[in-house]
């Protein structure tokens, strides 16, 4: 195992707690290797966080006008249960910035032009927050000297993505404080917009 792979692991368990025995290794072959973690529930956190380990190897492509944000990322999930479309999707977008020479960060949304759901639903498509469920340090990750930033997945709808692209990210996030949004999956969701 490599010591990078180490010390993500570390930092991981220092902050999540324990890991599920599932590991679901990438098995193809692409520029950066994507796993999915499954961290379980607490007895302070009721629910599963599911995070990639990988993306964070490859510096993205961001360009110099977006000022201040670490090249370096991982995405992560909160659920009751892990879903395999939920791993699909984490590592399809954990690899796409190093696919399609882009970036992911926060704020952004990525349409998918049909449900992700196991069970077809409204959420079409992906936003990106901050790790606002997680305890304070858990975003100290550093890869090779650049800070690792951690993006919660939240599945959306095609209205609420157009929300965002019309009145922008944080408005839709006043949207979510007011829905009393928990940040975990819920794939009966109906739109908030």
């Amino acid at each position: 195992m490599s010591s990078l792979v180490e010390q993500r692991e570390s930092h991981y368990v220092e902050f999540l707690g324990e890991m599920k025995n599932q590991v679901w290794h990438s098995t193809d072959v692409k520029t950066v290797h994507v796993d999915v973690y499954d961290f379980l529930p607490t007895e302070d956190r009721k629910h599963h966080v599911l995070i990639t380990g990988g993306m964070s190897d490859l510096r993205q492509n961001i360009p110099s006008r977006y000022e201040g944000l670490s090249p370096r990322a991982e995405i992560l999930a909160y659920t009751h249960e892990p879903q395999n479309w939920m791993i699909s999707v984490l590592k399809g977008l954990a690899e796409m910035p190093s696919n399609d020479d882009t970036f992911l960060h926060w704020g952004h949304t990525v349409p998918n032009g049909k449900p992700m759901t196991a069970i077809p639903s409204l959420l079409t498509s992906y936003f990106f927050v901050p790790p606002f469920l997680e305890a304070e340090g858990f975003g100290s990750m550093f890869v090779e000297e650049d800070a690792v930033d951690f993006l919660v997945m939240v599945p959306i709808t095609e209205a609420e993505r157009a929300f965002i692209k019309e009145k922008g990210s944080e408005a839709f996030l006043d949207i979510l404080d007011a829905h009393n949004f928990d940040y975990i999956i819920n794939e009966k969701r109906a739109s908030f917009v």
